[in-house]
């Protein structure tokens, strides 16, 4: 038995922007020779491949916070918490499984809140460490391999293997250094 074809509007949303809204936005495409509706497809794709989150107010309020491109080297910012027993006592918990300080571990819980941005506990840190040292290793080894080789064609994959470790070590120093430091959040 054949299936029903879908109709035109099972792949249709509705989204009200109101006037103001439709009109920066119909704006902003055509500066960049987009077409709007084709535009917020592309961004809807992004969003789901990426996992964004993206969120607003009850009252449609949008705050972007970013970080910065360097560290947040200013003067600390005191603040008082007041938490029940059960949040004391399960931050105090957490904290010391993952291997911060209560408060390394509320400041890392706040970072990871706005920013998105990794925060590392020493375990963490310590695997990263040992991952990326394991990885170093087999480039060296991968290059002796390389330089051993009797075909051509395994020279040039062992070549491309050895650049993709180097891509992935470079990438897991980069993110172990952002996460060890607390960079400016921009708002």
């Amino acid at each position: 038995m054949d299936q029903p074809k879908p109709s035109r509007s099972d792949g249709l949303v509705t989204v009200q922007l109101g006037a103001d809204l439709k009109s920066e936005w119909v704006a902003w495409c055509l500066q960049r020779d987009l077409v709007p509706g084709k535009a917020l497809r592309s961004l809807v794709e992004k969003a789901l491949a990426e996992g964004l989150e993206l969120t607003t107010t009850p009252k449609g309020h949008r705050v972007k916070v970013v970080m910065g491109k360097a560290p947040d080297t200013g003067p600390k910012v005191r603040r008082e918490l007041q938490l029940t027993p059960s949040e004391n006592a399960a931050i105090e918990a957490v904290a010391k499984v993952q291997g911060f300080g209560f408060q390394d571990w509320v400041i890392a819980a706040t970072r990871a809140a706005l920013a998105k941005a990794p925060s590392y506990g020493q375990a963490e840190l310590e695997v990263l460490v040992e991952s990326n040292l394991r990885l170093v290793q087999l480039v060296v080894e991968l290059g002796a391999l390389r330089r051993a080789g009797q075909s051509e064609d395994l020279a040039d994959d062992l070549a491309r293997i050895e650049q993709d470790i180097k891509a992935h070590v470079e990438l897991v120093s980069l993110a172990m250094a952002k996460g060890a430091q607390r960079w400016q959040l921009k708002t």
